[in-house]
């Protein structure tokens, strides 16, 4: 009886409202056709205006921590152990704070390496690891963890920056990496921090720093006139100076199966720059001259690794972008709107974007290289089963239409676009095209069997309302679990499923009645074409022109 039921209203529902709605939208086909292209330039609208963000990949919420330190130069060890200590007694006091006695535990374990942070090596840099609760079993996220962590952290002596970050999975990079080069090392580290004070007023930034980071203070070199006049070059009495202190080899000589070694260097009785500023160099002539007279000695701050790239000095700038306040599309436009130009005309150096940035431009270029594979190979083969040029264009319209309700549905769902959504959409044209393929079969077998285009075109969409209803109810109850998923680390899959089933259920309606309007489209145009043929007279001497009648 309910199999009974079930069919008689079904059957009722597409011979009558159904059928007289098909029938409407392909008699008014342009109105259909321009509601359809209207409502594409509202979801396009909604993207651009930015009620639709983007992100190139939601990761999931970390569940380390890191803070990178920054000592100044010099500075003891002892000191700089306790105010590492310092620093991890603050997170404590975040996570008291943030667990409000609640006897949760956040912080798993802590551990501290002095003389390395990330890819920065020496005595003035040290970095903390955290290691987070999971997600699932927290109330505080991550987010606010590293908030607090940063505001807790009191003015210490000694450390010019504390840099806390998250450690997330995903593409390799970080959220923001600006890579600066083609200036001196000073330039470059002048124009670094300039950015990242820039970048610090941005809201949603945390974890601002570069990759050169200062080491012990230098003396630099710099040969005097005098010195020129007496033949010396800076190589010359660099090499000189050298050899005072740590030795030249003078002579080896083989004592039995051994080697020895003979080394020369000069006894320095005092130390520190006096030892340095009290040498005396030899000239070409042989003559001994001090130091000071051939070169000039300047203090300087030093850098304790210098990071190249194709041969280039370069130094990158990197930040974490919280995706649920900015993300990094923005900010990179609104430097390149002006700041960014403008630094690289003052300090005269060149500017590039890596990290994640960098693995956009190319998934992008990848994405759409297999989009243009996918159309390319779909209408080969729609053109091989139905034979024509045409009727594989009037399938394939559809397609684009699949973006209204996947932009629409990261409206309402409050998601923001991600890479996961492009590829959803690739999905998603294949499902669309095989409810337009079996729409436009039955309207060809309809056509065949002498029936008027008008007729087909309606009739074909109200016999293929069940087939095509349940292509997309199937697929869109297989994916309602993953929509409903309430686990943190799945959360940055939500994309890929909304565009999935707002896509085909928007994508579905659209398939029932602007397929059918563009055929009857199609017709209007082909009759045109042929009006058009019609009309034009044939060239003299090729035969009689054709009368109205014919």
């Amino acid at each position: 009886w309910f199999r009974r039921g079930f069919d008689a209203g079904f059957n009722w529902v597409r011979d009558y409202p159904f059928h007289a709605f098909v029938k409407v939208a392909v008699n008014w086909r342009y109105v259909t056709f321009a509601v359809a292209v209207a409502a594409m330039v509202l979801a396009v609208g909604l993207v651009r205006g930015g009620r639709v963000g983007f992100t190139f990949f939601p990761s999931p919420e970390a569940e380390n921590l890191t803070a990178s330190i920054f000592f100044h130069a010099g500075i003891p060890e002892d000191q700089a152990v306790a105010g590492i200590i310092k620093i991890e007694d603050a997170l404590k006091e975040a996570e008291a704070e943030l667990s409000g006695g609640a006897g949760s535990s956040l912080v798993v374990a802590t551990y501290a390496t002095l003389g390395v942070a990330g890819n920065n090596r020496g005595d003035n840099v040290a970095n903390i690891t955290v290691q987070l609760s999971r997600s699932e079993e927290r109330f505080v996220r991550t987010p606010a963890i590293v908030n607090a962590w940063r505001a807790a952290v009191p003015e210490i002596p000694g450390i010019s920056r504390v840099a806390i970050a998250e450690r997330r999975g995903g593409p390799p990079g970080r959220d923001l990496d600006i890579r600066l080069t083609g200036a001196s090392l000073q330039d470059l580290k002048a124009a670094a921090r300039e950015l990242q004070q820039e970048l610090s007023a941005f809201p949603g930034t945390s974890g601002v720093e570069d990759d050169l980071p200062y080491g012990k203070p230098e003396l630099l070199v710099e040969l005097t006139p005098r010195g020129r006049a007496l033949g010396f070059t800076v190589e010359s009495a660099a090499r000189q100076i050298r050899n005072a202190f740590e030795g030249n080899i003078a002579r080896r000589f083989a004592e039995g199966d051994e080697e020895v070694t003979v080394r020369v260097r000069q006894q320095i009785d005092v130390d520190g720059t006096a030892a340095l500023r009290q040498l005396s160099l030899r000239t070409t002539g042989g003559e001994f001259v001090p130091l000071t007279e051939v070169v000039n000695l300047t203090d300087a701050q030093g850098f304790s690794v210098i990071l190249r790239r194709d041969g280039k000095t370069v130094v990158s700038v990197v930040a974490d972008i919280d995706s649920t306040v900015t993300s990094n599309n923005q900010i990179i436009a609104e430097l390149q709107e002006a700041f960014l130009p403008n630094l690289a005309r003052t300090y005269g150096l060149e500017y590039s974007f890596a990290g994640r940035a960098e693995e956009q431009a190319n998934a992008f270029s990848e994405l759409l290289t297999g989009v243009l594979m996918a159309i390319a190979g779909i209408y080969i083969i729609l053109a091989a089963i139905f034979g024509s040029y045409s009727r594989p264009l009037v399938v394939m319209s559809i397609i684009p239409f699949g973006i209204v309700g996947a932009i629409v549905g990261h409206y309402l769902m409050g998601f923001k676009l991600t890479i996961l959504s492009m590829i959803g959409l690739l999905g998603l044209a294949g499902i669309l095209v095989n409810n337009s393929i079996i729409l436009v079969a039955r309207f060809e077998e309809r056509r065949k069997s002498g029936e008027d285009l008008d007729s087909a075109a309606i009739s074909s969409s109200c016999d293929r309302l069940r087939a095509v209803l349940l292509t997309s109810m199937t697929t869109i109850g297989g994916l309602l679990p993953l929509m409903f998923e309430t686990s943190l680390q799945a959360q940055f899959l939500l994309p890929m499923a909304i565009t999935i089933v707002f896509g085909l259920a928007t994508a579905t309606a659209l398939v029932l009645v602007l397929v059918p309007a563009l055929l009857k489209i199609g017709d209007d145009i082909a009759g045109l074409i042929q009006l058009r043929q019609r009309s034009v007279p044939p060239p003299a001497g090729t035969g009689r022109g054709l009368t109205p009648a014919e």
